[in-house]
């Protein structure tokens, strides 16, 4: 394997890594409003604010994550 494909090997596992991490990510988050929701109680105008700005930075770097499968897809057919 050449320096380059191990590169790009590397590349696609962070990824994936960071995919299953936004995955946790979402999977706590609905988990931890569902208990605060179950309480009788409401996120604060700041959490709900932060819990946005995260999920838009992890929107982000889903849409590279497809954009870089799908280059892969597309060079290996």
């Amino acid at each position: 394997m050449t320096p380059e494909e191990q590169a790009e090997v590397r590349s696609l596992i962070d990824a994936h890594e960071r995919t299953l991490q936004v995955c946790r990510a979402c999977a706590e988050t609905t988990r931890d409003l569902a208990w605060e929701v179950k309480r009788g109680g409401t996120p604060s105008p700041e959490s709900l604010a932060a819990t946005l700005a995260e999920v838009e930075r992890v929107l982000d770097d889903l849409a590279k994550v497809e954009i870089a499968i799908a280059e892969m897809k597309a060079a290996l057919w």
